[in-house]
Parts: C-alpha cells; sequence; structure tokens
C-alpha cells in the first residue's frame, strides 16, 4: 500500500472512507473494467459529484459514502492511526484525570488503616496545601498555572488569578492568598505564601507558626529586614484585610516550590548557597507530617533544555534525598505533559494529606480504651509487687531495730 506523506492530512470527508477493495478495483479498471477507478481518478460520491484528478498518493484511499456515520473517517495507515489513538487515549486520560480532582472531597481518598473508616477522622471541610519557596521560585505563576488546566474547561478567558512579579523590584506576594482548585469548589485550596527571607532562623519561625496554628486569606507576612516604611505601606495595602475576618484553615500537606533555572545555575558551580538553602528548608521538620515530606515542584522548565530539567532533577534527588517520583517538572508551557504533571502532582499531595488526618477522640478512645485498661491494670500491678517488696523491706529493717536495742 502507498503510504500517505507526512504533511498532507489523512482525515477525509465526513461522509467517507477507506474503500477496502480500492486496490483491486484499481487493477481492474487498469486492464479494461468499466468505470474510471485508476490512480489518478475518483469515483463520483452521492454527496459529491466532483470528479477532479486526485494524486498519485491517493490511490489506495477512495472514498465511499454510507451514509450513515456523520463523524470523520480515519484512513487505516499503522503510523497514522497509532498517531490518532495516541492523542485520543491522551484527551481520555487527562479528561479523567480532571474529573478526579473535580470530584474530590475530604476524605475522599482515606485508606482505612487499623480497621479504620471515613467517618472516623477529623475531616477538614477543604484540604489545605500550603505553597512555600524563595523569593522568584514562581509560587504564583504556579497558582495560574494549576488554574489554567481547568479553565480551559470552564472558562477559556478568565483573568489570571495570582499576581505575578514581572522584575525583582516588586514585592511579590506580601498576604496570604487562598485559591480554591477548581474556581469555586471546596475539595481543595492552595495558599500562596510570601518569599522565604534567606534568613532561616526567621523563617523557621514563620514556618513553625503556619504549621502549628494554621493560615488565613489576607494574612500580613513581614520579616525582621523589613523597615519601618515597608510595613507600614504593607499595612496599608491590606486595609481592607483587617475589617474582614477570614477562616484560619489547618495545612494538611506542603508544596515546596523551586526555580530549576537557579538550580542548574549551581550544579557546577562553586556558589551552593541556593542548593544550602533549599535543603535547609526543606528539611525543616515542620513541614513534614510524619515521615511524609513536602512534595517539590520544579518551575521555569520552559527556559530550560528536555537534559538540562533532567539534571535539575537529578540533582534535586540527590540534595533533598527523596525519588524523583516527588519531584514534578511543571514548566510555564501549555501543553498536554504538563497539564498531566499538574493533576499528578494534586493527587499526589491530597493523597499523603489524608494520610495524616487526625481521627475522632471518640474513636480513638473506642480503639485503645481496652488497651489503655489492660495497661492500667498491668501497672498497678506491678505497683503492688513494688508495695509488698516495700513492706518486707520496712519490716525487715523494724526487726533489725527491734533485735539491735535487746542486744543493747
Amino acid at each position: 500500500m502507498t503510504t500517505l506523506p507526512r504533511h498532507l492530512p489523512v482525515i477525509l470527508h465526513p461522509q467517507t472512507r477507506r474503500n477496502p477493495k480500492s486496490r483491486d478495483l484499481s487493477k481492474k479498471s487498469m486492464g479494461g473494467g468499466s468505470g474510471d477507478l485508476s490512480p489518478t481518478g475518483i469515483p463520483a460520491s452521492p454527496s459529491s459529484s466532483s470528479s477532479d484528478s486526485l494524486p498519485r498518493e491517493f490511490a489506495d484511499y477512495v472514498p465511499v459514502s454510507d451514509g450513515d456515520s456523520e463523524g470523520g473517517c480515519i484512513c487505516d495507515d499503522p503510523e497514522v492511526e497509532a498517531l490518532l489513538y495516541g492523542s485520543q487515549f491522551q484527551h481520555r486520560s487527562l479528561r479523567e484525570a480532571k474529573d478526579l480532582i473535580r470530584r474530590y472531597k475530604p476524605g475522599y481518598w482515606i485508606e482505612g488503616v487499623g480497621n479504620t473508616k471515613g467517618g472516623d477522622y477529623l475531616l477538614p471541610e477543604t484540604t489545605t496545601l500550603l505553597l512555600v519557596g524563595p523569593r522568584g521560585a514562581g509560587k504564583s505563576t504556579l497558582v495560574n498555572r494549576i488554574t489554567r488546566v481547568f479553565d480551559k474547561d470552564d472558562d477559556p478567558f478568565a483573568p489570571e488569578r495570582a499576581q505575578v512579579s514581572y522584575n525583582s523590584k516588586s514585592n511579590g506576594t506580601s498576604f496570604i492568598r487562598e485559591y480554591k482548585i477548581p474556581r469555586n469548589s471546596n475539595g481543595i485550596c492552595i495558599c500562596d505564601t510570601r518569599s522565604l527571607s534567606r534568613n532561616p532562623e526567621k523563617d523557621f519561625k514563620m514556618l513553625q507558626r503556619w504549621m502549628t496554628k494554621g493560615v488565613s486569606h489576607g494574612e500580613m507576612v513581614t520579616w525582621d529586614t523589613d523597615d519601618d516604611t515597608k510595613i507600614k505601606n504593607l499595612k496599608s495595602m491590606g486595609r481592607q484585610y483587617s475589617f474582614l475576618p477570614y477562616k484560619t484553615r489547618k495545612v494538611n500537606f506542603v508544596i515546596f516550590v523551586v526555580d530549576g533555572v537557579s538550580i542548574l545555575r549551581s550544579i557546577g558551580s562553586d556558589k551552593k548557597g541556593y542548593m544550602d538553602m533549599l535543603r535547609e528548608t526543606f528539611m525543616n521538620p515542620f513541614l513534614s507530617f510524619g515521615d511524609d515530606k513536602p512534595a517539590v515542584v520544579v518551575t521555569h522548565g520552559d527556559r530550560l533544555s528536555l537534559q538540562q530539567r533532567s539534571q535539575v532533577q537529578n540533582e534535586l534527588a540527590e540534595t533533598l534525598a527523596i525519588p524523583p517520583q516527588q519531584i514534578f517538572d511543571i514548566p510555564g508551557s501549555d501543553d498536554y505533559e504538563t497539564d498531566i504533571a499538574v493533576l499528578d502532582m494534586l493527587r499526589y499531595c491530597i493523597q499523603h494529606a489524608e494520610q495524616n488526618f487526625s481521627m475522632k477522640l471518640k474513636n480513638l478512645v473506642e480503639m485503645h480504651g481496652r488497651e489503655t485498661i489492660t495497661e492500667m491494670m498491668a501497672r498497678l500491678m506491678g505497683l503492688d509487687a513494688v508495695m509488698d517488696a516495700t513492706i518486707v523491706f520496712l519490716c525487715a529493717v523494724a526487726l533489725l531495730l527491734r533485735v539491735s536495742d535487746n542486744l543493747l
């Protein structure tokens, strides 16, 4: 069979399909059969009276109307069908991944370890993910990129939600901002925060407060390095938040955002300050939930080659001592691979968040009540033995004292 050139379209008229007997018919026509079915001709179809000749490349692709189908019919070239099937599979898998996030409610992925179920846990109203990262890491850009995945279906012309800094002259994010994912949903919210100050001691105090006391929309974030003028300006900028009480949300998981370009610069360089700061912050115990450390997102990959992006991920995995599956490469590009990376990252975060939901006190008592009573009885029995030994010892001492008095 003659294959189509790669640059030519292969989707035929919606009312047509490939005739599986076209090759035989072509041979018959060349041998004197009736009808113009030569490689340079095309039979008239009910939907078209045109008899224009086609190039030789189309000899085996003869349109024949079936009168039933309204969809486009595709030729059966193996390479073309493979590309078409791959495209359809990608579209279906992307749609299913989006629907999974859209349907999510807190408690959806609780595994029920230790004979527990979803109702045994204190489920938050919304699963809260906290963005943490140094200046220029792209936290606000990441918020817009995540939102864009769902806006393509809901509102393609919706404006970006998070304010992005254009250059170093901007103060960046100075107030904690809460973003529901997708818009107007209650399953997931992402909290964008102010960039780390590069002072580990001050950063750790702020991180500890966020992780232990929670975060609220509009909360002003200041560092000791901020002068009085800057603090005054921040208070003026956030005046509307002081009149509106926003709910404080407990952080359920952390997303650690890093700049891929800055990491690449540090590879093979003597300047390791950026990597040292990342490692020290990432290892902060308050950012972890038990053994679960934050998910890592690498941004600005669209400025790097594929090889450079691979180098960055390997360097991060080695420096932070985490598997590559915990590192998500989310560039600023708008394509299928990036959308899937965003959805995979969200699923990873909320699944690990649910593994660390707290149990209700009532269920803890019911589950551990018998064990607690047994332990208490064992302890009391141990105390009885100690008391008996003490009494025996005191009696022996009293007897010795009496004997010594008689001897004296």
